[in-house]
């Protein structure tokens, strides 16, 4: 039988080499500011394990299913905390002296942010098929 969410689990994991290779990009362009990179190296650096997981849900979801609820909690952790950073500390974002630098990392976070948060939808649709039928909720 063929497996209706293999192209979600391929997905996935393309997205999340994309997404590490945006987070890369945004460091070098931030680089000349001491304050921000700082901040990107210590946010690129637990997300470089996201592609990893990514790959094995890709290719043994039944032995590594565990996974899809650390990888949506790793997700939700940076979205709310990309927001609370957001609120907090945006008088420091380079945007106020170089606009273009500014938008490019502003703009490029706020999209990592939403594709993360379909990322979280993706995810919790996989982990109700490895739900166990009694456990499943019924949709209506």
């Amino acid at each position: 039988m063929r497996d209706l969410y293999q192209p979600l689990r391929a997905g996935l994991f393309f997205y999340e080499c994309m997404r590490l290779f945006c987070l890369v990009f945004f460091l070098l362009v931030a680089s000349h500011d001491v304050s921000i990179t700082g901040t990107y190296s210590v946010y690129m650096s637990p997300n470089a394990l996201f592609p990893l997981m990514a790959l094995f849900i890709w290719l043994k979801p039944e032995e590594y299913q565990d996974y899809l609820t650390l990888y949506m909690a790793g997700k939700i952790i940076g979205v709310v905390s990309f927001f609370a950073w957001e609120v907090f500390s945006s008088r420091e974002f380079p945007g106020v002296e170089n606009v273009a630098k500014g938008i490019i990392l502003l703009g490029g976070s706020v999209f990592i942010c939403l594709a993360d948060i379909l990322c979280v939808w993706g995810v919790w649709t996989l982990k109700r098929k490895y739900l166990p039928l009694e456990r499943q909720i019924p949709t209506q």
